[in-house]
């Protein structure tokens, strides 16, 4: 990955999202099949990293290009399915042609 390529930050809770990563799990085989980096956080098992980030909510979604975060899609964004393929398509898409 370079600098310039997006890395997509998924953080979710294994307690009350258990169903999160299966649910989408066409989006995340969209982000592993185009060679996108993704960075899949349980703040359940990692929350310093959740910390790190500042996220005080789940799901939540970051997308990161040349090391700073552009875009930030929350609780509202999980619930109108920012990590379906088509709707993951049209973000990374957008940040690539950046």
């Amino acid at each position: 990955m370079t600098d310039a390529e997006p890395r997509v930050w998924i953080f979710y809770s294994s307690k009350t999202e258990p169903e999160l990563l299966v649910f989408y799990a066409d989006g995340l085989a969209y982000l592993k099949d185009n060679d996108i980096e993704m960075k899949v956080v349980d703040i359940a098992e990692d929350p310093d990293t959740a910390r790190d980030y500042d996220v005080s909510s789940t799901p939540t979604v970051l997308i990161e290009k040349e090391g700073e975060i552009e875009e930030e899609f929350g609780v509202v964004s999980y619930l109108n399915g920012i990590l379906e393929k088509e709707n993951l398509k049209e973000i990374i898409e957008g940040k690539v042609e950046d």
